[in-house]
């Protein structure tokens, strides 16, 4: 132990005090330390971004949704009050496959009928529900303004009288939401389930949307309580958005594989500073060897030296890169353009991203250290012939 002391100690040393030290060794420990920061500042920034994504879209399309084609009135109803018992948000709906018609303007419309007297979605509380309720870039491809009526046509419903004409009714734009959510505001509108009842000459439902954080296992666990689970069916939020999943994945990959790249360059300083600095003191390393060091050990030291830098540099970089994000997200401070919907940096960090943004760097830079001690020791074999060039 005295001896590894002693060893790094004399690194120490060399590396901040003395006249010859290598200043490339510093830009080299600059990169690795602005790699491990930067990458976990890149890492919480994405994730918040992308889960603050995937909060706007479950607050207006449900963490899980419940579907029924035949729809059981008291199946229903002890349904809901099981969830409401247990304090879980939720609405009961409708939901209806139209074509809108405003003027010379036609758009296909994602209808859902919400009992407003029994709930309704936390988004749509303080609108006017007298009317339909458009998202606001349906409102613009309709080129509709509020107080106009629209006709609904619905091809899966037919008037056999008229030859199978598709039922058609029209209702006026009482108000227009904003969930900021693009496949919602494009083709969604709300009306009260009276007005789809009467259009569909039927009273039913044919879903229950859960807005509440809750996995689909306990939903499952909840319909087996409650001997449902042959009557309903359970899809969650990543079950209906596979592909936006794997597009954040894919979005993550592509970072990490950039900042790999990034920290080859900075190895590539890493390689060529330990080179000139090995070379620099391999006649200390030889005074080391005669006073009772093999090369072996002098190897391993040497081993252990750069494990240690590598680990202090890293750890230093994810401590600053932790402040900082600790300080985007205790102050949030407004610095995004109006353009987005998020005016502050979100950040939201997991042990994954901690371990990631340690590893990459830290298992780049030791694997380039090992190939410069490598070659080091390959070009210097034998310390006596090091002896005999100092005779010289």
């Amino acid at each position: 132990m005295s001896k590894l002391t002693s060893f790094l100690g004399y690194f120490y040393k060399y590396l901040f005090h003395s006249k010859t030290r290598q200043k490339l060794i510093y830009l080299a420990i600059f990169g690795l330390f602005l790699s491990s920061l930067a990458l976990l500042v890149l890492q919480g920034i994405m994730n918040g971004l992308q889960a603050k994504m995937i909060e706007r879209s479950k607050r207006v399309i449900g963490s899980q949704i419940i579907k029924f084609d035949d729809y059981d009135e008291s199946k229903v109803s002890k349904l809901q009050k099981e969830l409401k018992q247990r304090n879980i948000s939720f609405t009961k709906e409708m939901e209806l496959e139209l074509l809108g018609k405003y003027g010379a303007y036609i758009s296909p419309i994602i209808l859902r009928g919400f009992d407003y007297q029994e709930s309704m979605p936390e988004f749509l509380k303080g609108l006017d529900y007298s009317g339909l309720i458009l998202g606001s870039d349906l409102t613009m491809k309709l080129k509709v303004p509020i107080s106009t009526t629209i006709n609904l046509f619905s091809p899966s419903h037919v008037d056999t009288f008229f030859g199978d004409v598709p039922r058609m009714t029209g209702e006026s734009v009482s108000d227009i939401f904003h969930s900021n959510v693009g496949e919602v505001d494009s083709v969604t509108a709300y009306v009260r389930s009276s007005f789809i009842h009467n259009l569909i000459r039927e009273i039913k439902y044919n879903r229950i949307k859960i807005f509440d954080k809750i996995s689909k296992k306990d939903v499952l666990r909840i319909l087996d309580e409650q001997e449902l689970s042959n009557t309903f069916e359970v899809e969650s939020w990543e079950e209906l958005h596979p592909e936006l999943l794997w597009a954040f994945k894919l979005e993550s990959v592509v970072m990490l594989v950039l900042f790999v790249c990034m920290c080859f360059l900075v190895s590539i300083t890493i390689v060529t500073g330990n080179l000139i600095f090995f070379n620099k003191i391999r006649f200390d390393l030889i005074s080391f060897w005669i006073l009772g060091l093999s090369k072996k050990s002098i190897s391993f030291l040497m081993f252990v030296y750069f494990q240690v830098k590598t680990i202090i540099t890293c750890l230093s970089g994810l401590l600053v890169g932790g402040l900082l994000l600790l300080f985007l997200k205790k102050f949030s401070p407004n610095i995004m353009p109006d353009v987005f919907l998020e005016k502050s940096l979100p950040v939201e960090l997991t042990l994954d991203h901690v371990l990631i943004a340690f590893f990459v760097p830290y298992l780049v830079s030791s694997l380039f250290s090992l190939y410069a001690l490598f070659s080091f020791n390959k070009e210097n074999t034998s310390y006596i012939e090091l002896l005999r060039k100092v005779g010289e």
